[in-house]
């Protein structure tokens, strides 16, 4: 004779269940994801991701060169961080520059202090010394495929291959003050979609389901939003985040289309 359990009973296993699956899942390390360095006396900056970095000098000479290296994190204390690249033209440079963790205040006024010691060398007579901000967060590449179709009903990210064209107009419509749509949410033939630029404000922007057309931006109409994930393009460099849960999204033929980011700060 089958066993019955009674409803409470099951509720609780199942919430017990749930509590464990999500405790179990592999936590995601902070890496260091890129350095922002400024010279002494401001006369050379560089910034650098996984894979490029830009140098830029006013003294000895004025120069503006990419580098394609990476990145490499040694242990401490303090820890450093070594970036080490080459130039893609003729005569080849090479570029190294080391971040010791350590504070570090530049010397003219004005400039942001820093978190790292830095010592670059790109030639003979031309080493320098400055100060970094490290940027770290999650590895995005390696960043969990979001299984859209098992997302909760309530989540506007479950609808996410359909809004994927109207999602593209509004964020190439917005420019560069772009940083993470918020919300989406299909309106008949058009899409409303909730945006926050760099500086913390929300926007909205309506287009056609099928991103044709040029976009409408207007401000928000209110500060208090729909909750859920916040979406970015798949962009390179990719986003830089160090709360809540990332997650890879890809479009029907398999191709990276961006990225969720669940509970951000």
């Amino acid at each position: 004779m089958p066993r019955l359990v009674s409803r409470p009973v099951a509720w609780l296993a199942a919430a017990s269940y749930a509590i464990l699956a999500a405790a179990s899942l592999p936590a995601q390390p902070i890496v260091v994801q890129g350095l922002d360095c400024r010279g002494d006396d401001a006369t050379w900056r560089l910034d650098a991701t996984t894979a490029t970095a830009h140098y830029a000098a006013s003294a000895p000479r004025k120069r503006d060169v990419v580098f394609r290296g990476g990145l490499q994190t040694l242990a401490g204390p303090p820890a450093t961080v070594v970036w080490r690249g080459d130039t893609t033209h003729l005569p080849r440079e090479t570029v190294v520059l080391a971040a010791r963790e350590e504070a570090c205040r530049l010397a003219l006024p004005g400039l942001p202090a820093g978190t790292h010691q830095a010592l670059l060398s790109i030639r003979a007579g031309e080493a320098a010394t400055g100060c970094c901000v490290v940027r770290a967060g999650y590895d995005a590449r390696v960043a969990p495929l979001a299984n859209l179709a098992a997302k909760p009903a309530d989540d506007w990210a479950r609808a996410l291959p359909d809004l994927l064209p109207a999602l593209n107009a509004c964020v190439a419509r917005a420019g560069a003050g772009f940083k993470a749509v918020t919300f989406a949410q299909a309106r008949g033939t058009s899409v409303r979609v909730r945006m926050r630029d760099s500086e913390g404000k929300d926007i909205e922007c309506t287009v056609d389901a099928a991103g044709r057309g040029t976009p409408t931006i207007t401000a928000a109409e209110s500060t208090a939003g729909p909750t859920g994930p916040w979406w970015y393009p798949a962009r390179e460099p990719a986003p830089i985040v160090a709360c809540g849960r990332l997650e890879r999204v890809q479009n029907a033929r398999g191709v990276l289309a961006g990225y969720l980011q669940y509970d951000p700060c």
